[in-house]
């Protein structure tokens, strides 16, 4: 029996969701999770084992779309400004490709039949550098969700992790900048101040209006080109 790419895609994407599952399962037993709490972390210290912790826990949450604001709060409680945004940053890296893979092998396959649809155009349309940096950078973004939209419409992954670590690099230095001078907060929304919230919401909002301009000049192009 002859069976056709697209279903040999699709076979090939039932098993690695089993075996995603499987890794979720272990995932959530092993306690990570749970060992990434303010109070443990502050028992642990600042030392490499703390670092790769969080590297760790970042890489789980975002591999199966978790929540994991809590880490951009704990790491700068133990780790200067600079060296709190390059753990959280190779936490991003490492969480944002497994989730990005995740998406576009998993649930690539089955999202081809709508690959016309106005919604993936739309997404496809609006994935420049500048959009993607916007999503990054502004606060409270659902990361986790973000990676598996990028993974299904096929986002270049180069330019997806540029855009990621550029967004997230700015975002963690200036909340760990805040963090740091903060006195007994318990959370991260404690802890911001509204200087640091109005930072990131206007480079997002300029970055978007970036994103505007470059598809006018696009389409502006495109029209004059075309016969």
């Amino acid at each position: 029996m002859n069976v056709s790419h697209s279903q040999a895609s699709r076979i090939w994407s039932v098993i690695l969701f089993l075996f995603l599952v499987i890794l979720l399962l272990l995932f959530l037993s092993s306690g990570i999770r749970e060992q990434v709490s303010v109070e443990n972390i502050r028992a642990l210290g600042s030392n490499q084992w703390t670092a790769f912790l969080i590297v760790t826990a970042m890489t789980g949450a975002w591999t199966f779309a978790l929540p994991a604001s809590v880490f951009f709060f704990i790491t700068p409680l133990l780790f200067p400004p600079l060296s709190a945004t390059a753990i959280i940053c190779l936490g991003s890296a490492t969480g944002t490709t497994m989730g990005y893979v995740a998406a576009r092998y998993i649930g690539g396959p089955w999202v081809e039949r709508f690959r016309d649809h106005r919604v993936t155009k739309f997404l496809e349309r609006h994935s420049s550098f500048s959009s993607l940096f916007a999503i990054r950078t502004f606060p409270s973004s659902p990361h986790g969700f973000i990676n598996y939209g990028a993974g299904l419409v096929k986002i270049p992954l180069p330019k997806f992790l540029l855009a990621t670590l550029c967004g997230v690099g700015i975002k963690a230095f200036l909340y760990a900048t805040a963090i740091g001078g903060s006195v007994g907060a318990s959370s991260i929304q404690e802890a911001l101040n509204w200087q640091t919230v109005t930072a990131l919401s206007v480079m997002s909002l300029l970055a978007i209006g970036g994103h505007i301009v470059q598809r006018q000049w696009e389409d502006k192009d495109r029209a004059a080109t075309e016969p």
